[in-house]
């Protein structure tokens, strides 16, 4: 269970960061429909990876913090990969 928590605010730490609000499809081209998923699932993976290596605990505010951080780290290491790639 503690696992699916950890995923699930590693998830949310991807799509979503304090500062970041962007509505509109990035221009010259559309979305990839595919790219959130992916971005979500890395973010979750991290999470969970930093969680167990770091031995962190989620009933702390500290825990709940980093795990976010690292979903948000995660994503966006991917993402900027991805358009990189895309170039």
């Amino acid at each position: 269970m503690n696992m699916l928590v950890l995923f699930i605010v590693g998830w949310f730490g991807s799509v979503w960061w304090p500062g970041i609000e962007v509505d509109a499809p990035p221009p010259g081209g559309g979305d990839w429909w595919w790219r959130g998923l992916l971005l979500g699932i890395v973010g979750g993976a991290s999470a969970i990876l930093i969680a167990s290596v770091a031995k962190l605990d989620m009933a702390s505010m500290v825990g709940l913090t980093v795990a976010l951080a690292a979903g948000r780290v995660g994503a966006g290491i991917v993402g900027s990969v991805l358009r990189a790639g895309k170039r």
